[in-house]
């Protein structure tokens, strides 16, 4: 004969199969690691891309500078002042930085957000004071002045024989993690970026021209 189970015992039972449920549920560790793992994923992928975006910046930095310092050398050597165009004027601020510069810049860097400063200045002497190449320096006396970001801003002369000369060149480079790890990251176009900046100052050899130095 089949016991019949009252209304108060079918609430014991569901009690006692909820509490176990609840119990089993606790006491199971098989998805203990997914949910570790998944917890730290996120923290550690925007790491690694910071970390990615540094050492991406440091290798643009180093490649940069050499393409300043050889671009830097055909100025010195009169190649750039007598190079020109198909109509025989010289080269153009942004032909100078499209056919001269970025040619030696790495894959890695936009021609486009290039930023060239070009321009000679006085020849230093012992009595001089300021020097003349006080001009480039901030008012804080801690650096450069850092070329305006848009190229219709900036000068473009690269001198005679024997001219003394300043190539500055910025790049603001594009973070996407490394934004909010690097202090000194600044906003450009809207989006965070690390600012690259490269300079060489030489005197150019007294070498002579076959036409006039643009910009000068």
């Amino acid at each position: 004969m089949k016991a019949k189970l009252t209304n108060q015992s079918r609430r014991v039972l569901a009690s006692d199969a909820a509490t176990g449920a609840i119990r089993r549920f606790a006491e199971d560790k098989s998805g203990a690691t997914i949910v570790e793992f998944a917890m730290v994923a996120g923290p550690l992928l925007f790491m690694i891309i910071g970390v990615i975006e540094i050492s991406l910046g440091n290798f643009n930095q180093t490649r940069m500078d050499a393409a300043v310092q050889s671009t830097a050398r055909l100025i010195m050597t009169g190649v750039v002042q007598n190079t020109t165009q198909a109509n025989g004027q010289p080269l153009t601020a942004q032909q100078f930085r499209d056919q001269v510069l970025c040619p030696r810049l790495p894959v890695t860097m936009s021609c486009n957000d290039v930023y060239v400063d070009v321009e000679v200045f006085a020849e230093p002497t012992s009595n001089a004071s300021p020097s003349p190449y006080s001009q480039f320096v901030n008012a804080s006396g801690t650096g450069l002045v850092t070329p305006a970001l848009d190229n219709t801003k900036n000068n473009y002369c690269i001198g005679q024989g024997a001219s003394y000369v300043v190539v500055d060149v910025v790049y603001p480079m594009p973070l996407i993690a490394a934004g909010y790890l690097l202090p000194e990251s600044m906003n450009y176009n809207g989006r965070a970026s690390r600012l690259l900046q490269s300079t060489a100052t030489f005197k150019n050899e007294p070498f002579t021209m076959n036409s006039t130095s643009a910009g000068c």
